[in-house]
């Protein structure tokens, strides 16, 4: 029998593993007991076989738990765990983060204007099949949080968001994609991103069915940040900045 606190969870890694993160953290009061199997488990990183020195994994429920640390040191990242926030980082630990979906914007056009333009989630002014509500989804993979717009066949062929960052932030990033209803659209996205008006990032061209693009833009002393998003009208066409966040 284990003990395991409420107040901390198991995190996947990799296919249906789930690690625990040893460190120093403030748990909650309340616990529970669990039954657990410890196995002899090993652990093959890109071939070679590591072996951690503490904490050993378990399996729960049918789910196999491995150490968080030892498996993210393994791989070359570090693990630090941020208190205030309740939050475990792996690898480069970034400043305070917003999403960009939580922001108030300073204006919009093109096709961003009449509600093409959406936060979070659609809403079904591309279809009416593509139901309001609908997550963003490029490649399988959901997404809760982002911009998503829709550029028509016959719309102007790109729409555009602004934002006034008053200097205040040092990066935005997310990933860019084409939403998997119209995975087979015949048009091509890009993506552009301005700081006062210059261009600092243009996207590859974005096609349905795609992995969604990882983007790091550095934003340090943008004062106004523009975003455009840009189809070749080939046809409809549904464009996705997913996970958007911006970093202080």
């Amino acid at each position: 029998m284990l003990k395991a606190l409420k107040g901390f969870k198991g995190f996947i890694i990799g296919f249906m593993c789930c690690a625990i993160l040893t460190t120093s953290v403030a748990y909650a009061q309340d616990s529970t007991q669990i039954e657990v199997y410890f196995n002899n488990l090993k652990y093959m990183i890109d071939g070679v076989q590591k072996k951690p020195i503490v904490n050993q994994g378990f399996i729960h429920s049918g789910t196999t738990y491995v150490p968080l640390r030892f498996i993210s040191e393994a791989l070359g990242k570090e693990v630090t765990w941020d208190g205030e926030t309740d939050t475990i980082w792996v690898g480069k630990k970034l400043g305070k983060t917003v999403l960009l979906s939580d922001m108030n914007y300073a204006r919009v056009d093109g096709a961003a204007l009449n509600d093409y333009l959406t936060f979070d989630k659609w809403n079904a002014k591309d279809d009416k099949s593509h139901a309001y509500g609908s997550e963003f989804v490029i490649a399988g993979t959901s997404y809760s949080h982002g911009l998503g717009i829709y550029l028509g066949e016959l719309s102007e062929g790109w729409g555009s968001i602004d934002y006034n960052l008053k200097g205040n932030y040092k990066q935005i990033y997310g990933y860019l994609g084409i939403d998997d209803y119209d995975k087979n659209s015949l048009a091509v996205g890009k993506v552009h991103i301005y700081g006062d008006g210059k261009e600092i990032y243009t996207s590859p061209g974005l096609k349905g069915g795609d992995e969604p693009l990882r983007v790091e833009v550095n934003l340090t002393g943008v004062l106004k940040l523009r975003i455009k998003f840009e189809s070749n009208k080939k046809d409809d066409l549904d464009l996705v900045f997913t996970e958007a966040h911006l970093v202080q």
